[in-house]
């Protein structure tokens, strides 16, 4: 009979396709592990989920098992769509593991005006709660166009999304010239620098850590412009808040980080002038100048350009036992070893690429492995590297400069404070913001 012996066909097919499938089944099953599963996002995070879960434990804030939806990432914005019934999606032009960019218009204004949205996946609305805080602050505080930092304009929730509206730059990351005129591109340099430097000293006024200071995070204004901002500050702190995070969590990226902060000293401050000076050389070499995969790796090519870390500073460390006994030696005792001061000059010339004295006693300068002694951004600005953009300060006693400097900075005190104006003379200021005003001037000349 044709009809049944269709069925039994029909039935035969089915029944392999089921042992096909139990048989995929029990291989899949037995290659991979039941009990631990891997989550690529948790692997990478997982320093900061554990802080910012204790920050915010009290506001239930975050999941301890939360992970990323894939769909928020690649399809939740569209083009054209409407935020907030107010900015008008024009494309995304980033996307990070919290958060996704886009660009929009901002229809309240009569003219064509861009802003930058940042979008927070919904399991970490609380870390860009945190950032926005941190912004309003300081923007409150300050001439974001002196200060060169990022500003936020607005926020609001979006289906869930805590959402921060910032000024749209289109410069991209600072990058200098490629051409052979090295002086040429050692001004660009250090007016990139300076810049950095005056954001400093007005986070260190109050007393901020951006905490993870970046050449990604550092962006122009226009892409003719040398005008600066920085942006991303997610995991800024303030100084009272450190040791929370000392207990919990890595501040910085791999390639910008502190010794003290891989070795597990306490640490303040000091850690954004390190990743000050890796950005310094980044910029100049065009590739970070202690690269690696590892923290070993980048100890490794600490030692190899600045020498040994001294015992006596990272003793105290909480992983000082573990690295003293890395394979490739180690912490190295710079007890007994004299003048290695020249030898590490040589080193830095060599890794730079320059015989520009100034820049590379600079870098030795910045490049203080013990945090107590690495300068601040104010006794950078005096340094002989910068006299091209302050020539003045050659004239005066640095000392007198450097305290009229921390008077208007760093302790917070305006009444009264020493700079220098458009006829080359000493005056005293009596706000902050005119003295930023005269040192915008001078290097934008």
């Amino acid at each position: 009979n044709p009809e049944e012996n269709t069925i039994m066909f029909s039935s035969s097919l089915q029944n392999q396709y089921q042992k096909q499938l139990e048989g995929q089944h029990n291989f899949f099953r037995n290659c991979r592990p039941t009990t631990a599963r891997f989550n690529i996002v948790r692997r990478l995070t997982a320093g900061l989920s554990k802080l910012y879960q204790q920050l915010y434990e009290n506001q239930n804030a975050l999941h301890a098992n939360a992970r990323l939806d894939r769909s928020f990432i690649k399809d939740f914005i569209k083009p054209y769509e409407m935020l907030a019934h107010r900015y008008r999606v024009i494309n995304k032009i980033g996307r990070g593991t919290f958060s996704q960019v886009v660009c929009a218009e901002d229809t309240y204004y009569p003219v064509r005006h861009l802003v930058a949205i940042k979008i927070m996946a919904p399991q970490f609305n609380s870390i860009g709660i945190q950032e926005s805080k941190t912004l309003l602050y300081l923007n409150l505080h300050a001439d974001s166009d002196n200060i060169h930092l990022v500003k936020i304009s607005n926020t609001f929730m979006f289906e869930g999304h805590f959402c921060m509206v910032l000024d749209y730059y289109e410069g991209g990351v600072p990058q200098l010239p490629r051409i052979s005129n090295e002086e040429y591109r050692l001004q660009v340099l250090r007016k990139f620098a300076c810049q950095l430097l005056i954001t400093l000293m007005y986070l260190r006024k109050w007393g901020i850590l951006h905490a993870d200071l970046k050449l990604e995070n550092i962006i122009r204004t226009k892409a003719t412009s040398l005008d600066l901002r920085v942006i991303d500050f997610g995991s800024a702190m303030r100084i009272d808040e450190v040791h929370v995070y000392f207990n919990t969590f890595e501040a910085q990226t791999l390639a910008y980080r502190a010794p003290e902060v891989i070795m597990g000293l306490p640490f303040g401050i000091e850690i954004d002038m390190w990743s000050f000076g890796c950005i310094l050389c980044e910029l100049w070499l065009g590739y970070p100048i202690f690269y690696s995969s590892s923290k070993h790796g980048v100890l490794r090519e600490i030692e190899k350009l600045l020498g040994p870390l001294p015992d006596s500073v990272y003793r105290y460390g909480k992983f000082f036992s573990y690295y003293k006994a890395r394979p490739d030696g180690g912490i190295r005792s710079s007890t007994g070893i004299e003048d290695q001061n020249m030898l590490r000059i040589e080193r830095i010339c060599r890794v730079l690429k320059t015989q520009d004295i100034n820049f590379v006693n600079f870098v030795d300068y910045i490049f203080n492995c013990d945090p107590s002694k690495r300068p601040t951004p104010s006794e950078c600005l005096f340094h002989p590297f910068f006299a091209p953009l302050f020539p003045f300060k050659l004239l005066f006693d640095s000392h007198l400069v450097t305290a009229a400097i921390r008077t208007a900075f760093v302790n917070g005190n305006n009444d009264q404070g020493y700079w220098h104006d458009d006829n080359d003379s000493l005056r005293t200021s009596h706000n902050t913001k005119s003295n930023l005003n005269g040192i915008m001037r001078i290097y934008d000349d």
